[in-house]
């Protein structure tokens, strides 16, 4: 599920009034799937940089952050 079908399931359907979520819970959450979603993406990729398996979630990590974090 992508991150924003996880939000048109939340705020679309009966379980959204019934979990009784707030926006910003929803957001986070949505946020959460959207960062592993990347990672998931990069560790697809093309890793020749990457040395190991830890220097590949870390080069993932950096990758998130410089381009998706909030500044």
């Amino acid at each position: 599920m992508t991150s924003v079908e996880f939000i048109r399931e939340k705020l679309f359907c009966d379980q959204y009034w019934f979990e009784k979520l707030t926006f910003e819970q929803i957001i986070e959450q949505a946020e959460a799937i959207h960062k592993q979603q990347i990672i998931d993406a990069f560790w697809s990729g093309d890793n020749s940089d990457c040395t190991s398996e830890q220097n590949i979630k870390e080069f993932a990590e950096k990758y998130y952050n410089e381009t998706f974090k909030k500044k």
